[in-house]
């Protein structure tokens, strides 16, 4: 299970970096408008997705932990 959460938990970084680098090209490009109008979406998808993902951490290091 652990080789199954870590992956997944590296995905989401990537996906956490690559909107940080999306705002300030979003800004420069003007559509910074559009960027804010989604921005309540985006954070209610992120809390969620890094919430569950919290969970199946601990869920894979709980069961690897019994393991040993």
């Amino acid at each position: 299970m652990l080789k199954i959460t870590i992956p997944i938990v590296r995905f989401f970084a990537y996906v956490l970096v690559g909107l940080f680098l999306a705002f300030p090209i979003s800004a420069m490009c003007g559509a910074i408008a559009i960027f804010f109008s989604c921005l309540p979406l985006i954070w209610q998808i992120l809390w969620r997705t890094g919430l569950g993902l919290m969970m199946l951490t601990a869920i894979a290091l709980f069961v690897h932990a019994l393991k040993n």
